[in-house]
Formats: structure tokens, C-alpha cells, sequence
């Protein structure tokens, strides 16, 4: 099996005058690659114009003894945000085609992996392929829970502002992700039949494509988990916010009272209060006294647990 990453008319003449399998893979190819690539193949022009158009749904569509199947890997963003990976496959008896405008680092590995051990059949590479894709998303997901868990450890300790934005923009890539995933794992049955179904396959390839199916559906399962943890995450900041501005506000309000009254200027206060012993007494002292007063009561009442060990 060759391994290719550019669109070469001899080479490839030269793989189907022979008949010899091989894999070509496109990192964000021109629309001329494309078009010289269908005439060079005889791709179908549906397939080839479903190419040149990014932003679809999961889905398998057969023309022939070819498929086309866009299917979703991930990665992750600069700032470390989970992001769908778009990719075209086409699949046939003679080739695989993986095009896509992403940098796929699972390509490069599965590369470096043929380079190390030749692959034993042609289904063993469009498995790889596929395989590698949906593990990708596994991966990105389980960065995100650990990521999630850092934040569900500074929540009750130190809310802050910038947590609750990252988690809402991680909650919201996610919905993104989650579309995409369970839509693939619909179609995803119905693309390995397909596939088997392909001149030279082997039938016992199938039982492979269970265990990707199976992590589509842990992949799937891991979202949702996901997103309600952080839907109850950003729920539980706005209500450790709200409850302590409620205490700083029930501190603040007999204090302002206090001071406020020792501000006005009626006779009592002016006659009797000269003394130094007077301003400590009822100005400074009725303030630590009600600091206290307040104190025991948020303890007892369990807005406040006192200084953490």
C-alpha cells in the first residue's frame, strides 16, 4: 500500500493501471486538486462538489462501488476549546481518500504507524482511518472532563469571573460537538454496511467497526455528562455569588445604620457624646459588637462556616 498527500496524475495513473491500493490524503487542498483528482479517478461529480463544500452534517452516501462518507474527528483550539474536525473519506475497493482543511495530527500518527508496519489488507486501513477520527474526539473529551474538575475544585473556594466565562464557552463548544457526534453515531451503521459491502472486503472487519461504534456511544454519553456538569457548574457560581453579596450587604446594613446615626446632629448626641471614652464605647464599639452579632448569626445559621483549617 502507497501512502500519498499530493495530487500527482502520473502517480496515481500509474497505482490504477495496477490495481495496488493506496491511501491519499489532502490537508486543505484547492478546488483544481479536487477537480484534477475526480477526472484522474472518475470520482462521481456529486462526490467531488460535496467536496469542495465544508460546514455538512455526518452522513454516507454511495455511488457505485464508492462511498463518501463526512465524518468528525476533533482537537483542540489554541486556548485548548474543543473543535470539530471536518473530513471527506472516499472509500472504494481501490483507494481511501481523506480531505480535509484541519491539521489532522492522528494522520501523521497512523502514517508513521504503516511506515513502521505495513497494514495486512485494505479494510485494516479504512478502520485506521475512521478508528483514529473517533478517537480523537474520545481524547479531546477526556482533556475537557479534567479541565472541567479543575474548575469544580475552585468553585466553592474562589469563584471567579474568568471561570465562569471559560465554562460557558466550553459548554458552548460542546453543543457544537454534540450535534455532530450524535448525528454521526446515526449514520454510523448504515456507512459500515456499506463498507463491508465493498468488492474485496473482508466480512470479519465488522467486528472492528463495533468496538468504533462503541466509542462513538461512550464519546456521545461523555458530552452530555459533560454539559451537565458545567450547566450546573455556571448555576452553582451565580448562586455562591449571589450568597456572598447577600453577606457582605447584611454585614454592611446595621454598620451603615450605626454610622449613620452617630452622623446626625441632634442635642442628645451633641451634649453627651464629647469624650473619648464615649466615641470608643458607642461609636467604635457598637461596631465590633454588631461585626460579632452578625458573625454568630450567619455561623449559626449556615450562610458562613467560619475560617476554613
Amino acid at each position: 500500500m502507497d501512502t500519498l498527500t499530493t495530487v500527482d496524475a502520473s502517480v496515481l495513473q500509474q497505482l490504477q493501471s495496477r490495481e495496488q491500493f493506496f491511501w491519499l490524503d489532502l490537508d486543505d487542498p484547492d478546488a483544481k486538486a479536487i477537480d484534477a483528482l475526480g477526472e484522474i479517478l472518475g470520482l462521481h461529480e456529486l462526490a467531488v462538489e460535496d467536496t469542495q463544500e465544508f460546514g455538512q452534517r455526518p452522513k454516507a452516501d454511495a455511488y457505485g462501488d464508492e462511498l463518501l462518507f463526512v465524518y468528525y474527528g476533533a482537537r483542540l483550539d489554541s486556548d485548548g476549546t474543543p473543535v470539530p474536525v471536518e473530513v471527506h473519506l472516499h472509500v472504494s475497493s481501490r483507494y481511501v481518500i481523506t480531505v480535509h482543511r484541519d491539521r489532522c495530527r492522528q494522520f501523521d500518527l497512523i502514517r508513521e504507524l504503516f511506515e513502521r508496519e505495513r497494514p495486512s489488507d485494505r479494510g485494516t486501513v479504512i478502520y485506521r482511518v475512521i478508528d483514529a477520527l473517533t478517537d480523537s474526539i474520545v481524547d479531546v473529551l477526556e482533556h475537557v472532563a479534567e479541565e472541567v474538575e479543575e474548575f469544580e475544585g475552585e468553585l466553592f473556594r474562589r469563584p471567579r469571573a474568568r471561570d465562569r466565562d471559560r465554562m460557558a464557552v466550553i459548554k458552548r463548544s460542546l453543543g457544537g460537538l454534540r450535534r455532530v457526534v450524535l448525528t454521526q453515531r446515526q449514520m454510523f451503521g448504515r456507512a459500515v454496511e456499506d463498507i463491508v459491502a465493498l468488492p474485496g472486503m473482508s466480512p470479519g472487519v465488522s467486528e472492528y467497526y463495533r468496538d468504533v461504534g462503541d466509542h462513538l456511544t461512550r464519546a456521545g454519553d461523555d458530552l452530555d455528562a459533560t454539559r451537565d456538569t458545567l450547566q450546573g457548574m455556571l448555576e452553582t457560581y451565580s448562586n455562591e455569588v449571589q450568597e456572598r453579596l447577600t453577606i457582605v450587604a447584611t454585614i454592611f446594613l446595621p454598620l451603615t445604620v450605626i454610622t449613620s446615626f452617630f452622623g446626625q446632629n441632634f442635642g442628645w448626641l451633641v451634649n453627651n457624646i464629647g469624650s473619648a471614652w464615649a466615641f470608643w464605647g458607642l461609636g467604635i464599639g457598637g461596631l465590633l459588637i454588631s461585626c460579632c452579632a452578625i458573625v454568630a448569626w450567619l455561623i449559626r445559621s449556615g450562610l458562613y462556616h467560619g475560617p476554613k483549617p
